[in-house]
């Protein structure tokens, strides 16, 4: 059982496709710190998705956010000839569960599930978010649809007999997010409660307790011990480890201490731009702006 990279993935698929053709398919999966992840493009707001992998069949945790992204990332699943049996969302945000429904075009017999945490607000507002992308998002890069999961009783996930243990739910970038402990892999899909070198989307937590709330959901995650930490988004190369937290904690207090040396919107992100630099997700950045001063 392993977390699929670059490499597995060719191994893999050898003797069934062109290599070329399957490299190509598979580019956005690449290495760090042990773990090796498919990772969304910038438009696709650099989500990670992390897929399981066992001697017949895979877990998919996250689905993607736009066509291209969720299209890629099933290419690369169906290459490996294995069955795609468990596709689980970790939290409600448009950009972890709207490539779901490319993914079941492509995988009819997988099972979409969600803890029962977070069903609810999924079955909720779901087509309520799709239908808030229109105008920002090219409607070519979104689903015709939505996927609503399961609710998933109790709080485990299974693969070919193996458990792995649903954490939460905790305080992230929203209220509600059920990262993933895969301990016989020493790994923690970390979802967004964890981010590497981007733009936090902190629109949902401009209040002190909210924040305190998130570093409290960082203490918990961190007391697991898992040697790689897979983030909720990053940039493409960065590492998969106990950094991730680090980063993410140094973001709360820069924008803490930018909400209290700021007055207007323009200052708030100049500063916080001052402070952690020019990252990738200015959206989250502007949107968090607003939050704050309408």
């Amino acid at each position: 059982m392993f977390i699929l990279n670059r490499r597995q993935f060719l191994e893999l698929t050898a003797g069934t496709a062109a290599a070329a053709g399957l490299a190509a398919a598979a580019s956005p999966a690449h290495a760090a710190s042990g773990a090796e992840v498919f990772t969304g493009d910038p438009f696709g707001a650099l989500v990670d998705s992390v897929v399981v992998v066992g001697e017949q069949k895979m877990l998919l945790i996250d689905a993607q956010f736009t066509v291209p992204n969720a299209a890629r990332l099933a290419d690369m699943l169906a290459a490996t000839g294995k069955e795609l049996e468990t596709i689980f969302i970790s939290h409600f945000h448009p950009d972890h569960h709207l490539g779901l429904a490319v993914l079941m075009d492509r995988f009819p017999n997988a099972r979409p599930v969600a803890h029962a945490s977070v069903q609810p607000a999924l079955a909720a507002a779901a087509q309520a978010m799709l239908d808030s992308m229109d105008g920002i998002i090219p409607a070519d890069q979104l689903p015709d649809r939505v996927v609503i999961p399961d609710a998933l009783p109790g709080d485990q996930l299974t693969l070919e007999g193996e458990r792995f243990d649903i954490l939460g739910p905790q305080h992230g970038d929203t209220d509600v997010i059920t990262p993933v402990h895969l301990p016989q892999l020493d790994t923690l899909v970390a979802s967004d409660v964890v981010f590497q070198n981007t733009h936090i989307w902190m629109a949902e937590n401009i209040t002190a307790e909210r924040v305190d709330a998130w570093r409290d959901s960082l203490n918990a995650l961190e007391a697991v011990g898992a040697g790689t930490i897979v983030p909720g988004h990053r940039t493409e190369g960065s590492r998969n480890d106990a950094s991730a937290l680090a980063f993410t904690r140094t973001y709360l207090d820069q924008w803490e201490a930018a909400l209290a040396d700021t007055s207007t919107r323009e200052d708030l992100k100049a500063a916080m731009i001052e402070r952690v630099g020019d990252l990738p997700g200015e959206l989250f950045l502007d949107r968090a702006v607003g939050a704050v001063y309408g």
